[in-house]
């Protein structure tokens, strides 16, 4: 997936507690683990999509400084 297609921190991190509230009410442990392994996952995407918005931005401010 391109940098221009990529969703942004706040749709995955809702995704997250999406899944976190599935674990919440599932009365299989196994299941709820692996339902709050995949919130964690979100969670890391969330993390990904701020550190490429932050490298965007950085490149940004680089452009209009060397153009400026």
């Amino acid at each position: 997936m391109g940098v221009e297609r990529m969703h942004s921190p706040k749709y995955w991190r809702m995704r997250a507690e999406e899944f976190r509230t599935k674990a919440d009410n599932c009365e299989f442990p196994q299941t709820r683990e692996t339902l709050r392994q995949v919130a964690e996952n979100y969670e890391q995407l969330a993390r990904s999509a701020e550190q490429v918005v932050t490298l965007e931005e950085l490149d940004e401010a680089f452009q209009r400084r060397r153009a400026g």
